[in-house]
């Protein structure tokens, strides 16, 4: 094959190498501030926390459980997840940059009582609910 025919050809090789990453974007939803839910396969309906800050981005989860059910007012994410048991956290939005401040501010996990007993406490409002649910059989 001449140089010609390759030139001709580099384009089209060039749209089916491409081609062969379409589909592999993770989804990313913006929760709130600086907190993102971030799928780890995609269409897999497995979400984690993740917050985002200055120097890394999207880096590690901010808790390693699946994040079934979120919702969130102006001073508080309330999150469902799965690790061996279904758990609850609670955790104040807060204005900083920074990852591990947000880390450090995570309570929970709580039990369904325990959770019920600390969203007042904690956030301010009992009538916080779950308004996103994230199981795959939802999306």
């Amino acid at each position: 094959m001449n140089v010609s025919g390759i030139t001709k050809l580099l384009p089209l090789l060039l749209l089916l190498l491409a081609g062969c990453f379409w589909g592999d974007e993770y989804r990313t939803r913006h929760l709130v501030g600086h907190y993102y839910l971030d799928e780890v396969e995609p269409n897999s309906g497995a979400w984690y926390l993740h917050f985002e800050d200055e120097k890394s981005g999207l880096a590690d989860a901010l808790i390693n459980c699946q994040v079934v059910e979120a919702g969130y007012n102006e001073r508080c994410i309330i999150m469902r997840a799965v690790c061996t048991n279904p758990q609850f956290y609670l955790l104040p939005i807060t204005a900083t940059q920074d990852r591990e401040v947000a880390r450090h501010g995570i309570r929970g996990p709580f039990t369904k009582q325990q959770f019920d007993t600390e969203l007042k406490r904690i956030c301010g409002d009992d009538s916080l609910r779950f308004d996103d649910n994230l199981t795959k059989k939802s999306l």
